[in-house]
């Protein structure tokens, strides 16, 4: 979150150089929709009322912003919500994603279904199906299709990205941390008159009738991503804006998911306070779009037994607290959580103590960071903040409208961090559950904190107004330890332009083909470029026609062959500063 200055100057350039596509006609050219889209209006419970585009359905779990990571050869439980039937005749099967040329499909046998239960999802039809990856599937991310009959009908629901079918869960793994993305911002363009440029604009692409021009910024972060393939990644909220008008959320979460589907690695997400405003001149409430596109507000997974992480809701506020005027201004953008949600995470860590080992890696991750608190960071001399204090103390939950202005006030004058309720109960139980790290985003600015044996990592925005750049944050796990995460200095990031200056519009880190990657060529070059200042470790996909093909450098650590294709994945760490050049052939 930024200074409420900075989006006001924004917005207001944002309206004067909105491109034409926010109101063009449908192109012909099906690589452009015209700048913002149709989708639905996710209404907030009202009689009648049905999201019939809802991305979330019938399958709870697993769902692309909570996959399923699985060994091969060993069973996944698939919950499904069958809304009040009786099904029957299951057959669930994993299927390529957007990524990949191949076309086969997996058949996964389906050894059991029993009644079952959400904690984020009420229903009394949930049905956990329990099914088998077999050993013969390639270890790749897979979109998930779930089909059953009821009432004389077939049903099938999809869930794109879903599952990743692992050979092994290794000891040493990587993970990365992306926070702030923030589809639809014009932050994005500038945040200061100092800051406005050409270069900025582009990257921008601020709806751009060609989708292939739109968020550049944050579609080169994914293909740096990709490039690097961690074993998993979290993005810790703020994925959109959400802050212009109260329509916003209409097109904003359906760009949002269609973009951050260009990922192909498992990815966790949970939400900020810019995704979660309830806009009530149309009664478009962030909550309500993000179960009907992401799901659950708060979660945890295993990375086998070697790392347990929760996802968390730190925007946990009552609705009239994270009311929204369909403008810039918002009463609340700090953090809280409240006990519902602390009562689980206590939960949860509990449960994961009985049955982990000391050399498991703990982590939590949410939007804001609990040691940062409003109480302690808003100066007590100023008797407007004693004023608000003595407010919210007599009522919070929620509060009064003349607190919530009050808190507005000084929010713009003292910025929010943690703002609300939560933060020491949740540092007791992370410290009680010997959590290692917890992950944040929120600022826009890096930080790395140490205390009391937990590592809380702060990590800059994509959106390119991140402090002192726009980056990501890259974790590496040896014998137990974190490590790498500090890419130089004290508190660094990895850019995700070459040193961090957006300017030269040219990527840290990249591939190029030779060829198309469509599995048609017999032989292919593909060039790396490492700009860092550090090296870099890739795996570079190929996809070449059927075959039996040599590969000049790096370690190939996949090779397959499906529907008359052949598919290599190439290892190789590229030092610091260098390009080189792999060659594939027969």
């Amino acid at each position: 979150m930024k200074s409420f200055w900075s989006i006001l100057f924004t917005a207001v350039l944002f309206f004067s150089i909105a491109p034409s596509g926010l109101a063009a006609e449908e192109p012909a050219n099906p690589k452009q929709d015209g700048g913002i889209g149709d989708t639905e209006n996710f209404l907030d419970e009202e009689p009648g009322i049905t999201a019939k585009n809802a991305k979330v359905n019938q399958i709870l779990y697993p769902l692309f912003s909570t996959p399923s990571i699985t060994k091969k050869g060993t069973a996944m439980t698939v919950k499904v919500d069958t809304q009040g039937k009786t099904a029957d005749n299951w057959s669930v099967k994993l299927t390529p994603t957007n990524h990949s040329p191949l076309s086969s499909e997996y058949e996964l046998p389906v050894k059991n279904t029993a009644p079952g239960s959400s904690h984020w999802k009420k229903s009394v039809s949930i049905q956990d199906v329990t099914v088998e990856i077999p050993a013969e599937v390639p270890e790749q991310l897979y979109d998930l299709e779930v089909s059953y009959t009821a009432d004389g009908k077939q049903i099938t629901d999809r869930q794109p990205h879903s599952v990743k079918a692992v050979d092994e869960f290794k000891k040493d793994f990587t993970f990365f941390h992306v926070t702030d993305t923030h589809v639809g911002s014009p932050r994005n363009l500038a945040d200061g008159i100092s800051s406005v440029s050409i270069a900025r604009s582009k990257e921008t692409g601020m709806w751009h009738p060609d989708k292939d021009k739109r968020w550049l910024y944050l579609q080169k972060t994914i293909s740096e991503v990709n490039l690097a393939k961690p074993d998993f990644v979290v993005i810790t909220g703020d994925l959109m804006f959400g802050q212009l008008n109260p329509l916003e959320y209409v097109y904003e979460y359906k760009e949002t998911y269609e973009v951050l589907q260009k990922l192909n690695v498992p990815v966790f997400l949970v939400p900020g306070n810019h995704d979660y405003y309830a806009q009530d001149a149309t009664l478009t409430d962030g909550a309500k779009y993000w179960e009907n596109y992401f799901g659950p507000q708060y979660f945890s997974f295993d990375y086998g037994p070697y790392a347990h992480f929760i996802g968390y809701n730190s925007f946990d506020w009552n609705k009239i607290n994270r009311s929204g005027s369909g403008t810039v201004l918002v009463p609340t953008w700090g953090g809280q959580i409240r006990n519902e949600q602390l009562d689980w995470i206590k939960n949860d860590l509990a449960q994961n103590a009985e049955k982990s080992d000391d050399s498991q890696i703990r982590g939590l991750f949410s939007h804001h960071n609990p040691l940062w608190r409003d109480r302690d960071l808003w100066p007590q001399t100023d008797h407007d903040v004693q004023r608000y204090w003595e407010q919210y103390d007599e009522q919070h939950d929620p509060q009064k409208l003349t607190t919530l202005a009050l808190g507005m006030k000084l929010g713009i004058k003292y910025d929010q961090q943690w703002h609300g309720e939560g933060a020491q109960e949740l540092v007791d139980v992370m410290e009680q559950y010997e959590v290692d790290t917890s992950l944040h985003g929120h600022t826009h600015e890096d930080n790395i904190t140490e205390q009391n044996g937990i590592l809380y990592a702060t990590t800059t925005a994509i959106e390119l107004s991140g402090k002192p750049y726009a980056g990501f944050r890259n974790f590496t796990v040896q014998d137990g330890l974190l490590k790498d995460y500090i890419y130089e200095g004290e508190h660094s990031s990895i850019p995700i332009y070459e040193n961090g200056d957006i300017t030269t519009r040219t990527m840290s880190y990249e591939a190029s083909y030779e060829e198309a990657n469509d599995g048609q060529a017999e032989s292919q070059q593909v060039t790396l470029t490492n700009r860092l200042k550090k090296p870099m470790t890739v795996s570079v996909p190929v996809y070449m026609k059927e075959g039996t093909y040599q590969v000049s450098a790096g370690k190939t650590v996949q090779n397959y062959s499906a529907d008359g294709k052949q598919y290599l994945e190439v290892k190789r760490t590229i030092p610091a500063g260098t390009t080189e050049t792999i060659t594939i052939q027969k």
